[in-house]
């Protein structure tokens, strides 16, 4: 018994399958089209580019020139005054304030930063959320809160 599987579109026949004896027996009569199909798919997929006509891609993690803090120098040993919110308070050890801080000039852009205090009785009377004014004293790399006022 001779069985055939075709494929036609319109008038056009795709592929024919032509078996006897089950599966085993399988020749093939027609797969011209399928295969120039595949072909020109295979083609166009490796076509070339010309990488000179690409628009440039920016390097990662640029900022426009607006939003980059100005650069500081290596600060001078000396105190410098600062105004900023508390955002914690660590009464343990030496005792630490983080403040929320505008740009300190001279020294540091305005940031989120912990300062040791150089005594921990200038934090009483200071709570989270205060807006503070403060002295931090800048002595060979360190940097220490000297004096810490609520502004009224």
């Amino acid at each position: 018994m001779r069985q055939s599987i075709m494929l036609t579109i319109g008038k056009v026949t795709i592929f024919r399958l032509n078996f006897s004896r089950g599966w085993s027996g399988i020749r093939i009569r027609s797969l011209r089209l399928p295969v120039l199909m595949l072909a020109c798919v295979f083609a166009a997929a490796c076509g070339t580019t010309d990488v000179s006509k690409l628009p440039p891609v920016p390097p990662p993690n640029t900022t426009s020139a607006d939003t980059e803090p100005t650069p500081q120098p290596t600060p001078k040993n000396g105190e410098y005054p600062g105004k900023g919110k508390v955002t914690k308070i660590k009464m343990e050890g030496t005792g630490s304030v983080e403040l929320n801080h505008q740009e300190i000039v001279g020294v540091m852009p305005a940031m989120l930063m912990e300062f040791f205090v150089t005594d921990k009785a200038i934090l009483k009377g200071i709570a989270v959320g205060d807006e503070v004014n403060f002295t931090l004293k800048y002595e060979d790399g360190r940097e220490t809160i000297s004096k810490i006022e609520k502004v009224k």
